[in-house]
């Protein structure tokens, strides 16, 4: 096959790079007019899976009244996923664009989404001055191509925002500027919980400033929040221990969703102690993943410049995995995995694997659950049907738990060579001898 015309032409760096130009040329007119159409046609009846909520959050926020109310009228029936059951900070962040009405405030944060996304993809750029410019066409075309960006988009998700700053954070940190660093990282753990696991993880590779800076940042932004939102400090007393819980969603694509999602076709699996025993899988997964990532990380000297990228990387990656709730649209915030991964490759040119690798986890996070042929009316009616469910509803966590493995393996790589170039200190009694 590779003597085909065509097939042998893509061995030619040069006509490689213009293939991936006109691919990317293509993608990106399609986002533009994909994106303007939807800005012009925005109606109330597409906000209201998610940006009508926050909204809701929003309007709450701007006239005193309880954020998390129509949370807890929910609460105990599938509803409660498309509540507002974020921060206080993103209401409160929101709150002076409820004057414009439902629709005019979502134009306005759909701008913000988008501006956040390209943003996101120029600074990755500038993170990762590996990729050649073949390599960031390639990256440039499978972020436009990304199925979770288009659904971030339509749901007016924050996951691009979330996606910016920890990007920035990771940005300020290289440069060893530790008190905007930190500060991004409280930004983004006031917007969305699971960040705050980048101060850990800052801590452990000996960056005590961005650890400290960071902390104290988000608990300002924590006090002044919750002061300025009466009852908001039920976010910590009562949604967040709720949500916690995960869904059995069959859109989520976490370790929680997998085993509330067993769980729900086989609540006697276990006997009584089922329910039990689903909770300690999904507590000790979490401390396991996240608690292996860390501590993996750190066992690379932080003057090696490639500790920071890939941690944080691997890091983003295992948050999804063990979150509560990961649905695909959350998935945008892989991008900055994948270009760590593709410049790490691109430089260190470990072997196909690692390609091929890529290229799997890439499209088990872009295929969606609907590709399959699951019951329509999302009811399992025999084995057959359960065990196609959770593989088909387990595609994202496969693409996920595969980026992870390959990033944990490219810092184990890292450790080697660093262990290679790093001089051997002789022992004492062997300076003695060779003196003697």
């Amino acid at each position: 096959m590779n003597r085909w015309y065509g097939i042998r032409r893509l061995y030619e760096p040069a006509f490689r790079e213009r293939v991936l130009l006109l691919l990317l040329i293509v993608i990106a007119a399609y986002y533009v007019t994909w994106s303007v159409v939807q800005w012009v046609t925005l109606t109330p009846a597409a906000l209201r899976f998610d940006f009508v909520n926050y909204f809701s959050g929003a309007q709450a926020a701007a006239h005193g009244t309880d954020i998390y109310a129509d949370f807890k009228q929910s609460w105990g029936t599938q509803a409660w996923v498309v509540a507002y059951i974020y921060p206080p900070f993103f209401a409160e962040v929101l709150a002076p664009l409820t004057p414009l009405g439902l629709v005019g405030a979502a134009r306005i944060w759909l701008l913000a989404v988008h501006g956040a996304f390209l943003g996101s993809l120029a600074l990755l750029l500038r993170l990762h001055p590996e990729l050649s410019r073949a390599g960031r066409r390639l990256f440039l075309l499978a972020a436009f191509g990304f199925m979770p960006v288009y659904l971030n988009l339509k749901f007016q998700q924050v996951a691009t925002v979330w996606l910016l700053l920890v990007t920035a954070a990771l940005w300020a940190a290289l440069r060893r500027r530790s008190g905007l660093a930190g500060a991004f990282i409280a930004t983004a753990a006031s917007l969305k919980v699971s960040p705050v696991f980048l101060i850990p993880l800052f801590a452990r590779l000996g960056r005590w400033r961005v650890a400290v800076f960071g902390s104290a940042a988000l608990i300002a932004v924590t006090v002044v929040t919750v002061l300025a939102a009466p009852g908001s400090w039920q976010f910590f007393t009562l949604v967040l221990p709720r949500i916690g819980l995960g869904t059995a969603n069959w859109d989520n694509g976490s370790i929680d969703g997998l085993v509330s999602r067993i769980v729900a076709s086989s609540p006697n699996l276990l006997g009584a102690a089922t329910s039990t025993v689903a909770k300690v899988v999904i507590a000790g997964a979490a401390v396991a993943v996240i608690g292996v990532t860390i501590w993996l990380a750190g066992q690379l000297p932080t003057t090696q410049r490639w500790t920071l990228r890939l941690s944080v990387a691997a890091l983003m990656t295992s948050l999804l995995i063990v979150s509560s709730v990961t649905w695909q649209h959350h998935l945008v915030t892989l991008l900055l995995p994948i270009a760590t991964a593709l410049a790490w490759i691109t430089e260190r040119r470990p072997g196909a694997r690692y390609g091929w690798g890529l290229t799997a986890a890439y499209l088990a996070c872009w295929i969606d659950r609907r590709a399959f042929p699951l019951p329509a009316d999302l009811q399992v009616h025999s084995a057959a049907q359960g065990a196609l469910v959770l593989a088909g509803t387990s595609v994202k966590l496969f693409g996920l738990v595969l980026l992870w493995i390959l990033l944990l393996q490219m810092l184990r790589r890292e450790r080697q060579m660093t262990a290679v170039r790093r001089p051997q200190r002789p022992a004492d009694g062997a300076v003695a001898a060779r003196a003697a």
